[in-house]
């Protein structure tokens, strides 16, 4: 009987992945902007790091110890998709960091990304209105060195007690596409990284008049004039601090007060909110020149916001009443009393400032005074004994009411913000600013599939500062595959007027036509689709899992056909 023998190997979404990668062309560029040693034999450095990215997205892990091994249980898979053999040592760790050596090159990695961006626009034809730009912080469980990357600082996770990285990013608005970032060290502060980082951008597409919208850390007046004396545009919302903060009372007062009048802001049938803008002229000096402009000033207040933070004064107003009644509890053991009626002001002060409702409550009180007499010594008293009087001082607060017509009035003022900008009225009005400003998303939804999953930007497992560089730049790659594939299968939906089903667990009618890139990829992975290498005695045969209808509708709206898996079949035989 002849002896039967069978290899199985899961393909699930990497065919997929690579496909979008050959695209890209990133083995080629990886290749031409990294190069490699001399002496470096078997798969190159681009394609090292392709099928590493592949591992990523794939699995959810970037951890480089874990890598060899899962290409080597596909390691038939690999041969046909990259088109050259795979040896066991081809993705062991030391070759990995070697590659992240390579790739944490700061002239490496900017040639990288302009050759990148020039592909992507050139495969994935797409226009742009904007750049935006923001920060965000990576933690790992790494010590503090001097002059190295891992530092401690201001962290956007909440774990001040882990050193991190920041990173900048430099997206195209709407889409998210990212066209450039920056790694810094964990102690940055955002407001110097804005002007490299417009550098940066406009090295890279080659053109100026680009409108640049970030948040009150891009406000400063040197960043401002640098985008002006640059030809380029800017809109971005003022700090309530210095002057600004002197002026807002004012420029709320106009419209609170009646005296300006306010322009309602609309998305479709929702009501955003409203305001006013005005204009003002500003001077600096750039280079040792002077650079003037107009500035337009947005007041501007949001209905949710304002809604959201009369709820939280509510809450102060609450805290702060049930605070100062428990300021002066009912005499008895353990229970401290204020006599002094200066400790009582400073007691009932610090709680109103503490809860930020100073002006909004009044707290009445009284002086209470007890009188005890008492015979002087011991034993009983008499009609010729000396006596002595004690009086006992203690304040009381017997209600606490609040200023309703001071609160409507702070209430008034709850929910507005201040936007800048120099961009021409006749191209982006009033409520286009306020929209534009408003689709922030789209930096925001970069840096949550960054850092969860499938990429996990936090916590990184490596630990030398030039394999920390490499690695946080190959995972902004990933970021840029993701957000390819979420672009492309959007539009194409979007062209077509129809959703999408299938692609919610345990909700197999359930439709969207705004699918993200991790529900594509765990629609791949939940078919488990595998090829099995079938021998029998001589002659060899293969077999791969069929494609459900719901993949071959998301291959086929991402412009990709059901071919890129069943010719696996054929260049196995």
């Amino acid at each position: 009987m002849a002896e039967v023998k069978v290899i199985y190997e899961r393909v699930d979404d990497i065919p997929l992945l690579l496909e979008m990668m050959k695209q890209l062309q990133l083995p080629e560029i990886f290749d031409a902007q990294l190069g490699q040693h001399g002496n470096h034999r078997g798969v190159s450095n681009g394609w090292l790091l392709t099928v590493w990215l592949a591992f990523i997205l794939s699995e959810g892990d970037h951890c480089k110890s874990h890598v060899q091994e899962w290409v080597w249980k596909r390691r038939h898979l690999f041969t046909d998709l990259i088109e050259q053999p795979i040896s066991w040592d081809d993705f062991n760790d030391d070759r990995l960091g070697i590659a992240l050596r390579y790739l944490s090159q700061q002239d490496a990695w900017e040639g990288l990304e302009r050759a990148l961006w020039a592909q992507t626009v050139v495969v994935h034809e797409f226009e742009f209105d904007g750049v935006r730009l923001d920060s965000t912080t990576a933690s790992g469980y790494h010590q503090a060195v001097f002059e190295q990357v891992m530092q401690y600082g201001h962290s956007k996770d909440r774990r001040p007690d882990l050193t991190q990285l920041k990173l900048m990013l430099a997206v195209a608005e709407p889409q998210g596409q990212v066209i450039a970032s920056h790694l810094y060290s964990g102690e940055h502060a955002d407001d110097p990284l804005y002007v490299p980082m417009m550098e940066r951008v406009r090295s890279i597409i080659g053109k100026t008049g680009l409108l640049y919208t970030g948040d009150c850390k891009m406000a400063a007046f040197e960043t401002r004039i640098h985008i002006v004396a640059h030809h380029d545009h800017y809109l971005t919302v003022l700090p309530l601090t210095g002057e600004t903060r002197e002026q807002l009372d004012t420029w709320i007062g106009a419209i609170v007060d009646g005296e300006q009048e306010a322009t309602l802001l609309w998305d479709g049938e929702r009501l955003l909110g409203g305001g006013y803008e005005f204009t003002r002229p500003l001077t600096g000096q750039y280079d040792g020149q002077p650079v003037t402009w107009t500035e337009r000033i947005q007041v501007v207040r949001s209905t949710s916001l304002a809604h959201a933070q009369s709820r939280a004064l509510d809450e102060r107003l609450q805290s702060a009443e049930t605070a100062l009644q428990k300021l002066t509890p009912t005499p008895g053991r353990g229970k401290r009393q204020i006599r002094e009626v200066g400790k009582l002001h400073e007691a009932i002060e610090a709680i109103l400032v503490q809860y930020r409702v100073t002006g909004l409550l009044e707290v009445a009180w009284q002086k209470k005074e007890q009188v005890k007499t008492s015979y002087v010594g011991r034993g009983r008293g008499g009609a010729n004994r000396p006596t002595r009087t004690v009086r006992t001082v203690r304040y009381v607060i017997t209600g606490v009411q609040r200023t309703e017509t001071a609160i409507e009035a702070a209430k008034h003022r709850l929910g507005w913000r201040v936007q800048v900008t120099n961009m021409p009225q006749k191209v982006l009005g009033f409520a286009q600013s306020v929209l534009h400003y408003r689709a922030g998303y789209c930096v925001e939804g970069d840096f949550r599939m960054l850092k969860g999953k499938p990429i996990g930007l936090s916590p990184l497992y490596v630990w030398t500062d030039a394999q920390i560089r490499g690695l946080t730049y190959l995972l902004t790659i990933a970021l840029r595959l993701l957000t390819v594939i979420q672009m492309n299968i959007r539009d194409a939906l979007r062209k077509e007027d129809t959703s999408l089903a299938g692609l919610y667990e345990g909700q197999p009618s359930r439709t969207t036509n705004r699918p993200t890139t991790l529900r594509i990829l765990r629609a791949f992975v939940r078919e488990e689709i595998t090829l099995a290498y079938i021998t029998i005695g001589e002659q060899n045969y293969v077999n791969l899992s069929p494609l459900s209808d719901v993949l071959v509708s998301i291959l086929t709206y991402l412009g990709l056909s059901a071919s890129l898996y069943t010719r696996l079949i054929q260049n196995s035989s």
